[in-house]
């Protein structure tokens, strides 16, 4: 770590289809999510301040791998640090990988850390 690091924790929701729900269920949805990624930002910043660094925190809809990239690309990141859930090679192949993803598109180096837990 350098001195004048900066870090931005990049979140994208999970996504919804809202198509068939009543206008209740989507005012219910949207809330918990707005809670929840409140709840998110709010322990970034502890951890941000807590370790003396500078950063910020960064929200997108879509696909994750492309709204990493995208944002990384904004930001004008130099690494793009992202965990992994280890699956296997079946399940990764059938649901994809965010980290394969990021790995094969990004426009920056992109380190991997295996069974990583953030929110401790």
């Amino acid at each position: 770590m350098r001195a004048d690091d900066y870090v931005v924790l990049i979140h994208t929701p999970e996504l919804y289809d809202f198509s068939m729900a009543s206008p209740a269920v989507v005012d219910q949805l949207l809330k918990e999510l707005t809670k929840k990624v409140t709840a998110l930002e709010n322990k970034f910043k502890e951890i941000i301040q807590k370790n003396k660094l500078t950063g910020k925190f960064r929200t997108g809809q879509g696909k994750p791998g492309e709204v990493v990239c995208r944002i990384a690309q904004e930001e004008k990141c130099m690494l793009v640090v992202t965990g992994t859930r280890g699956l296997g090679k079946v399940r990764r192949t059938f649901l994809g990988s965010v980290s394969d993803y990021i790995i094969h598109h990004s426009h920056v180096p992109v380190l991997v850390v295996r069974n990583a837990t953030l929110y401790r």
